[in-house]
């Protein structure tokens, strides 16, 4: 699991240099999404989902008959 770090808020910053930081902060917070989503998605899914994930699957296909 990835963890993302906020910035240091105690410095005063130009807006230039805090438009470069926001863009910055939200491309680390884009990044560590992006693997805590990958992560996530690697994980086998849990045996009591799997039976309702099987459970809506079959209703899906008994609808579409």
């Amino acid at each position: 699991m990835q963890f993302v770090f906020g910035a240091d808020w105690s410095s005063s910053k130009s807006r230039f240099s805090s438009t470069s930081m926001n863009a910055n902060i939200l491309s680390n917070l884009g990044l560590g999404l992006r693997g805590l989503y990958q992560d996530l998605t690697e994980e086998p899914v849990p045996d009591f989902l799997a039976l309702f994930i099987r459970e809506l699957e079959d209703r899906e296909q008994s609808a579409n008959r």
